[in-house]
This record gives structure tokens, C-alpha cells and sequence, in this order.
């Protein structure tokens, strides 16, 4: 049987499998960022001075339904203050022209979103148009969180309440049956007042002190001119002291000058001593160099050298005919006995 041909190649199901994949990862993504691509959607801009850490993929709200989310910000060019924000709405929300854009908090821990405010719906023209600018607003947390117009209401409740506090307070304070808060505050009262007459007791002893200080004042004052001549001698005393310890100082200085000094002459004797005895050596030097004296003529006459040369030369010659023949240069030795002596020598080394 023939094999069956496939309508597909492998390398064209790989690919498109691959497309299949890419198209499902760009459809993911942008699924995570609120967007969904298989719905059409409305492009709404909206200018803000600020945006409060709004951010791309924030919801769109109406009455807390989601029906869009924020697509995209920029700086405004022209100014480069204003944020654009660009919102992504399904197409299918109809909404009017005059809609006000809120930045508010969608929870207390601070996320935000957009909350599209607006009185009643909208029919034809009045809806707004994919490419329309909407008016942009701000609000606090507070003002996110509780409807308009129940923040009056809200803010009056709160009102009464802190009158009433105030109120019992008062009261608490006034009864002086009440326990708690006003028992503490009439403790205090009677604390503050056994203060007072503590010290009203104790002004007397202190009115002492001072008194007992100011005569402590008074006497030092007295005694400030025999403190200022006590300061006196002091500082005369202090001169005087410095001027001995200079004069020993200076003493002492000159004694070292004196031994510099007399170091300096011996210094100065020692260097004529050697001056004198380098010119006589120079003068020695100039006479061997003219010849004169004996060394000068050993160092100068050729004939000399030669003879003391020669004298050497002999003198190595005896010794070394002394130290092989010594019997030679004995005393009272017969010249038959020396003759017979050098024969035998002249046969060892014949042989």
C-alpha cells in the first residue's frame, strides 16, 4: 500500500504552532494588564496636574464596576508639566461628554484608580466619542472612600460627637461625685495647691539663703583688693622665677658656646697639623720624581734597577745551591771531601 500523504509538512505545523504560541503570549500579557484583545475599546484622554502614583493597568470604574483600564501616561509636550493619561474603555459603556475623570483610592492601603462621575446617561452626541478629552479631578482618601453627599452628613455626626465628649467632660469635672477622669483632674487641683503652699512655707528659708549669699558676695568683694595684690606679687614672683631660669639658661648656653669654641681651635690646630704634613709629603713626592735622595734614583735610574735586579736574581741562586748543598758552606770541610760529594749528587741525578 502507498503511503498517505499529509496535507501539512512538519516544518508548517512547527510553524504554526510557533505563531499559535506568540499570538496566545502577546494575548496573556495583555490580559494581565487588564486589556483584552478579542473586545473592541474606546480611547478616552484625560489631563491631570498630578496623578497621585496612578499607574498603567489601574481600573476604570463606574459605581465601583470595572469597565475599562489606564492604558498608557506621558508628559504633556507643550508644557511638560501636565500628565495625559490614556484610558482604555470597552466600547459597548456609553457615557456623557461632561463625565469627570476621578484619581481616586480604591483601597485604604493606597491603590488607585479612575472613577468615571457623571448625572444620567447619555443618548447619541452626547456620548463620547472614541479620541474625546475628559475633565480630570483629584481626590483625597476621604473623599474616595465616603460619597459626597454623605461626607456632610458624616462630618456633622463627627461634629456632634465631639461636642458630647466635650461636654461630659465638663461635667465630669464639675460633679464631684463623678469618678475616673474628674476624681484625676481634682487630685491634681489639690497636688497643685499643696505645691503652692509648700513653697509659701519655704520662702522664708530661702529669703535666708539668699540673704546669707548676698553677705558671702559682699565679703568677696571686700576682700577683691587683697585678692588683686595677692595676684600681684604672684605674677612678680613668676618673673622673677623666669629670670633666673634664664640666666642659668643663658649660663649654661655660653658655658656650651665656650666648649664649642675651644673644640673649634683643637678642630682648626689638628687641620694645620695634616695641612703641613700633606706638604711635606708632597714636597717628598716632587723629589723622588726629580731623582734626588736614593729612592729617587731607584725610581729613576734604569742601571740600578738592573743591578739590584741582578743582585737578586744571584742571591736567589745561592740560596737555593746553599739549601740543596749545604755541605758546600761547612767549616774546616776538605775540598777532596766536597769534591767527592758533588760526584755522588751528579750521579742521582744521572739517573
Amino acid at each position: 500500500m502507498a503511503a498517505k500523504k499529509t496535507f501539512f509538512s512538519h516544518e508548517t505545523k512547527i510553524g504554526i504552532l510557533a505563531i499559535v504560541s506568540i499570538a496566545l503570549l502577546i494575548w496573556g500579557y495583555t490580559y494581565l494588564k487588564g486589556r483584552n484583545m478579542l473586545t473592541t475599546s474606546n480611547f478616552m484622554y484625560v489631563e491631570y496636574p498630578k496623578v497621585d502614583m496612578l499607574a498603567v493597568s489601574s481600573p476604570v470604574l463606574i459605581n465601583g464596576f470595572q469597565v475599562g483600564v489606564v492604558a498608557e501616561m506621558y508628559l504633556k509636550e507643550e508644557d511638560m508639566r501636565t500628565i495625559v493619561v490614556v484610558l482604555d474603555i470597552n466600547r459597548d459603556v456609553k457615557f456623557p461628554k461632561n463625565t469627570v475623570a476621578e484619581i481616586v483610592s480604591t483601597d485604604i492601603t493606597g491603590g488607585k484608580g479612575i472613577r468615571l462621575a457623571f448625572d444620567k446617561p447619555c443618548n447619541g452626541d452626547d456620548c463620547a466619542q472614541n479620541g474625546d478629552y475628559l475633565q480630570g479631578r483629584v481626590k483625597g482618601l476621604l473623599g474616595s472612600m465616603v460619597p459626597q453627599d454623605d461626607l456632610k452628613l458624616y462630618l456633622d455626626q463627627l461634629s456632634g460627637a465631639v461636642t458630647g465628649i466635650v461636654d461630659t467632660l465638663g461635667t465630669k469635672m464639675s460633679n464631684p461625685d463623678a469618678k475616673g477622669l474628674g476624681e484625676s483632674i481634682r487630685n491634681f487641683n489639690e497636688l497643685t495647691a499643696n505645691l503652692n503652699a509648700l513653697i509659701v512655707a519655704s520662702s522664708r528659708s530661702i529669703q535666708n539663703t539668699m540673704a546669707h549669699l548676698s553677705s558671702v558676695t559682699g565679703k568677696i568683694e571686700e576682700e577683691n583688693e587683697k585678692i588683686g595684690e595677692l595676684l600681684t606679687n604672684f605674677a612678680a614672683f613668676s618673673d622673677k622665677l623666669n629670670k633666673i631660669e634664664l640666666e642659668k639658661t643663658m649660663s649654661n648656653l655660653n658655658g656650651t658656646m665656650s666648649s664649642a669654641d675651644s673644640a673649634m681651635l683643637e678642630l682648626k690646630t689638628t687641620l694645620q697639623t695634616a695641612n703641613d704634613a700633606l706638604g711635606k709629603i708632597s714636597d717628598l713626592v716632587d723629589d723622588v720624581k726629580k731623582g734626588e735622595g736614593t729612592i729617587g734614583k731607584l725610581f729613576t735610574n734604569d742601571s740600578l734597577y738592573h743591578n739590584l735586579n741582578n743582585a737578586s736574581q744571584q742571591l736567589e741562586v745561592l740560596l737555593n745551591d746553599f739549601e740543596e748543598k749545604p755541605y758546600r758552606y761547612m767549616p774546616f770541610k776538605s775540598r777532596n771531601k766536597t769534591l767527592r760529594q758533588d760526584k755522588k749528587d751528579a750521579k742521582k741525578e744521572g739517573n
